[in-house]
């Protein structure tokens, strides 16, 4: 998929239906914006 394809199917979820992530998901979702880059790598990542 190209960039801007990405840029226009983007939206934002504002509402939950409060199912469970699968543990395994979560892990990847968690690795991924571990790895993902800062600003300088100046800011600091907190995941509560």
């Amino acid at each position: 998929m190209e960039f801007s394809e990405v840029i226009k199917k983007r939206y934002s979820c504002k509402k939950f239906d409060g199912r469970k992530v699968d543990k395994d998901k979560l892990d990847e979702i968690l690795e991924a914006g571990r790895l993902a880059p800062t600003a300088k790598n100046l800011q600091g990542q907190k995941y509560m």
